[in-house]
């Protein structure tokens, strides 16, 4: 299992989708890190719990500037959201029922690998619609 780090490559060029993208990042590194300190089964499903939350939250946000720059595969792009969605649910709801037997690195490189290639590959896509109507941070 290797700790997910933030890349220049996964910046969108939007602020808050990026800070958004760095949480998610931070959150589901601190569930590694709890984890490998031993940490009480508690404190590991309050931070699962807070990934679900939070990848929500985040979703809900991305979809909605999605709807202001009239991206065209919303559709599918928040069934993707929702898929996922799921899915750690049931992670975490698994974790609940027998946090001993919770494998913690299957977790944590599907959701990081999940989590990559999502922002690389289909966040990437909203990238020249936010710039045609303006919503991209200016640099310089």
């Amino acid at each position: 299992m290797t700790l997910l780090h933030w890349r220049t490559s996964m910046s969108l060029g939007e602020p808050s989708i990026d800070a958004d993208h760095k949480h998610l990042i931070d959150i589901l590194n601190r569930l590694h890190f709890l984890k490998l300190a031993g940490d009480d089964a508690g404190s590991i499903e309050a931070v699962l719990g807070q990934l679900v939350e939070y990848a929500r939250g985040h979703f809900g946000r991305e979809e909605a500037l999605m709807r202001r720059c009239g991206f065209p595969d919303l559709d599918r792009h928040r069934q993707q959201h929702r898929a996922l969605c799921e899915t750690l649910t049931e992670f975490r709801l698994s974790f609940h029922n027998d946090p001993g037997t919770f494998d913690m690195e299957r977790f944590y490189d599907f959701v990081a690998d999940w989590l990559l290639v999502h922002v690389i590959k289909e966040d990437m896509k909203l990238r020249p619609h936010l710039a045609r109507a303006g919503l991209l941070a200016t640099t310089g």
